[in-house]
C-alpha cells in the first residue's frame, strides 16, 4: 500500500489552511471505546480479539480515506487532513 508522500512544497501550498471540526480521532481512542460496552475488555480472554478487530477496522476507514482522496477532484492528492 503506497502512503501519500508529501512534497518539497506542500508548507508552502498549505501554509495558510486553518482545518477545525477534523472529526473524531479514532486513531488516539480507538473506534470500540466509544460503541462497545466496558465489560468486553475487561475480560482477558475477549480482549485480544477485540483489539484486532478494532485494528482492522482501523486500516479499513484509513483505506477508505486514501481511496477517497485519491479519485476526489475537489484535494489536492497530497492532502492528509481529509475527514
Amino acid at each position: 500500500m503506497r502512503l501519500n508522500i508529501k512534497s518539497f512544497k506542500y508548507k508552502q501550498n498549505h501554509a495558510q489552511d486553518n482545518f477545525t471540526n477534523l472529526g473524531y480521532d479514532y486513531d488516539k481512542f480507538g473506534i470500540f471505546n466509544r460503541v462497545l460496552s466496558y465489560e468486553l475488555f475487561s475480560n482477558p480472554n475477549q480482549d485480544k480479539p477485540m483489539r484486532q478487530l478494532e485494528r482492522l477496522i482501523q486500516y479499513l476507514v484509513d483505506t477508505a480515506k486514501q481511496i477517497r482522496t485519491q479519485f476526489s477532484i475537489a484535494h489536492d492528492k497530497d492532502t492528509l487532513l481529509i475527514n
